[in-house]
This record gives C-alpha cells, sequence and structure tokens, in this order.
C-alpha cells in the first residue's frame, strides 16, 4: 500500500525545553500514535463518501507531519489551532517525539519524505528553517517548476503518484510536501491460485464482482466486539506493522458510525493470541485523491486558509492556499514466504472472517500504534458494475459453527 500527502502554501515554529536525540519510551510514542489516530478519524468523518467517492484513504501521519511543520512557524492562536487539531496540547516535547519517529519508521517497510519548497527570493526566517530541519529532516528546496515537484513525488511513492499537481499558483511562495510510501509484506502470504471471484456486498440490495483472496488455514487474531457490533482482526505484516480490519456485523451498524467509537490502542489490548482460521479478503488497489481545504475547515481550522498567524516563517504575510492529498493502497496476495507445504484442512468447524462488505481498514506501526493509513472501502472495486443481490448478506457468521454447505459453495472455498 502507499499513501502521500502534499501540502500546498505559502509557510512554520519554535521548539521550547526539549532536547534534539533524546531517547523516547514507548509509552511516550503511544500517547503521539493516539495523537495521530485521533487525527487521522476526525479527518475520516469529515470527508465525503457517496458512489463517485466510494472508498477514503489517507496517511493520518502524513497529515500529522505536515501540518507539525507547519506549527512550528506558526504563532498566537494560529499555533494554538494547529496543536489543538494535531490533539498535542498536554503532550511534553510533541515535535521532538513525532520527528523521532522518523528514524524508527525507516526500520519498517514505510519511507517517510518531507520537502519544503520556496520561491527563490522569498525571506524566510532561518529559525523556521533550521527547526524544520531538526525536528522534521525537511531541508528547504528550491521551487522551480511542477515538473520538477511530480517528479520528486513520483521518485519517493516508487512511481505510484505520477502527474501529482497539475500547475502551481504564481501567487504561491511556499509548499510543504510530505511523501509516506508503503509496500507491505504479509507474515502469512496467500496463494494466488486460489483467488477467485467472489461478491462483495455494498448494501442489502447491491454486491460487486471483486478477486478474493482465501486461505482456509491463516493465523489471525480476530475479536468480536459487541460495542462496535463488529468483528476486529489483525494481519501481521512483516516489519513490525499490522493491518486492522474493523468490519460490521451485516445488518448493524454501518462503517460511519462505528468511526466514533474506535480506539486503535483499545482494540489491541484486547485482541487475543492468535488462531487458525479460514479467511476471505478482497484483492484490491485503491486510489484516492482529495482537496482537504474543507475537512479541515470543519475540523476548526478555517483561519490557514484566510488569515492565519505564520509570522514565525515570514514577517511576508502568508496563507495556507490548498491541502492535496494522494493516496494508493494495494492488497494482494504477496508475502515473501510461500511456504513449501501445503496445509489441507478438512472443513471442520474453523472460524471463518470473510470481508465481504464495507469495511475500516488502519494499518498500525506496531511500537507507537500510530495509523500510517486508515482507509473506509464501501465498494473495493468501483468500475465494476453493481449486480442485484440474489440472497441474504453471505458474511453471516464469525463464530466456532461448522461451515454450512451452503457457505462453501457462497464463498467457493474446496478443500481437496
Amino acid at each position: 500500500g502507499i499513501l502521500y500527502l502534499v501540502f500546498l502554501f505559502n509557510v512554520s515554529d519554535t521548539v521550547h525545553g526539549c532536547r534534539g536525540g533524546q531517547v523516547f519510551s514507548r509509552e511516550e510514542h503511544r500517547v503521539i500514535g493516539g495523537a495521530i489516530e485521533r487525527l487521522g478519524l476526525q479527518l475520516l468523518e469529515n470527508l465525503p463518501i457517496g458512489p463517485k467517492q466510494p472508498n477514503v484513504i489517507l496517511s493520518p501521519l502524513s497529515l500529522a507531519f505536515a501540518l507539525a511543520q507547519l506549527t512550528l512557524g506558526a504563532r498566537n492562536e494560529t499555533e494554538k489551532l494547529l496543536l489543538k487539531s494535531l490533539h498535542a496540547h498536554g503532550v511534553p516535547c510533541y515535535h521532538h517525539i513525532l520527528g523521532s519517529l522518523v528514524p524508527h519508521f525507516s526500520k519498517t517497510s514505510l519511507d517517510v519524505a518531507t520537502r519544503m519548497y520556496l520561491r527563490p527570493g522569498f525571506d524566510v526566517k532561518l529559525s523556521f528553517v533550521e527547526d524544520s530541519l531538526a525536528r522534521y529532516r525537511s531541508q528547504p528546496v528550491p521551487l522551480v517548476s511542477v515538473e520538477e515537484v511530480n517528479q520528486w513525488v513520483e521518485n519517493v511513492t516508487n512511481g505510484h503518484i505520477p502527474n501529482f499537481l497539475e500547475s502551481i499558483p504564481h501567487d504561491v511562495v511556499l509548499m510543504l510536501m510530505n511523501a509516506v510510501y508503503f509496500k507491505g509484506e504479509w507474515k502469512t502470504r496467500f496463494d494466488p491460485q486460489v483467488t477467485s471471484k467472489g461478491a462483495f456486498y455494498l448494501d442489502s440490495q447491491n454486491s460487486v464482482s471483486v478477486d478474493m483472496m482465501k486461505s482456509v488455514h491463516y493465523p489471525l487474531r480476530l475479536l468480536d466486539d459487541p460495542e462496535l457490533e463488529a468483528q476486529v482482526a489483525s494481519f501481521p505484516f512483516k516489519g513490525n506493522t499490522s493491518f486492522l480490519i474493523v468490519l460490521p456485523l451485516p445488518g448493524k451498524e454501518n462503517v460511519s458510525s462505528v468511526l466514533p467509537k474506535l480506539n486503535i490502542s483499545d482494540l489491541y489490548r484486547r485482541l487475543p493470541q492468535e488462531k487458525t482460521m479460514q479467511v476471505n479478503l478482497p484483492k484490491v488497489k485503491l486510489q484516492y485523491r482529495q482537496e482537504l481545504q474543507e475537512a479541515l475547515t470543519s475540523m476548526g481550522l478555517g483561519s490557514l486558509f484566510s488569515g492565519p498567524d505564520l509570522s514565525g516563517i515570514s514577517d511576508q504575510p502568508l496563507r495556507v492556499t490548498g491541502v492535496r492529498h494522494a493516496s494508493t493502497v494495494e492488497l494482494s496476495e504477496e508475502g515473501v514466504e510461500a511456504s513449501a507445504t501445503t496445509v489441507v484442512t478438512s472443513m471442520r468447524s474453523v472460524s471463518l472472517f470473510s470481508v465481504t462488505s464495507p469495511f475500516i481498514f488502519a494499518l498500525v506501526d506496531d511500537a507507537s500504534l500510530a495509523p500510517l493509513f486508515m482507509g473506509i472501502v464501501t465498494n473495493p472495486a468501483p468500475d465494476n458494475d453493481p449486480m442485484l443481490n440474489d440472497g441474504p448478506l453471505g458474511n453471516s457468521t464469525m463464530s466456532d459453527q461448522p461451515t454450512t454447505d451452503n457457505q462453501i459453495r457462497s464463498d467457493q472455498i474446496r478443500s481437496d
């Protein structure tokens, strides 16, 4: 999966009483992880979902880096608003701890790159440049052309996000760019030969045909959560990350009503040990692009776009001219270990986790529990024509009941 976010604007902050190069504890990283999660959930609640845009994918981590760098140059009310939206109030050394995650992530399957573009000749305060570099490793670069910016984005996202900007408005003097690229590998891979067409139920009337990855013997941490009225599953990735899926039970809550109740660190605390079970998971490649100004405005950051105090960046008046976000997430069978032995199981009473209706996902860093990506998928195959359902929702069980013949047929699972 990959995700990429850009911040376009004319724009920075000072750091108090904390030392660079400090080593922070797992607890301190988890406090920041929780703040990043709340930022992500707030954005998801404020972004439109509908037939034209059925899925939302964003990187709360990427957005936190971009907004935090902006905060370094913000003063007075603007700084307060930004810290509030970042849930950074009451977090001592916020910038230092967040910045210390950059080298931490370099040990995972994640690349984080931050860059600040400046119009040549525009007078930026040295303290902002130094703070940005020290905290977020963001080196100012001359803003020369849209081609150069697009090339940089394409490079840091391994070619997944080409032609990011159509043009750069002539009055933009500063752009903050932040790119996050993730290519995860499942600890337990799916066998591509078992992938077959299956139905994904958009709602009680319509379904869409998707490629469904299947395994009759998959190690998974699975929680039935009565309060969320959802099943929560955690798939381990290599490199200390995991893929969390929250699947509302059929006929219960819809995805958007689950969002306000989500708490990732609480779910991770309650997830049981791994257990082997039968899994159906759609194979998807989802792409998302969105201007975030409206969502950020509804979160209380509207003044960034009208008359913010960014005097820590420059004495000339500045404002944010736009926040563009693009991301791509891919779920495929890949993992490095193809196990040499094929496990043959008879269809006895094995739990089933079948993702055949809208779900929320988070790609979580296991150490800080920060969500690197979060999203809502209501249609994993938006280019395919919906079909009318021929029966009730397919994913009716997640318990230890024996799988019925009917379910085996509907899920096209065979164990030979």
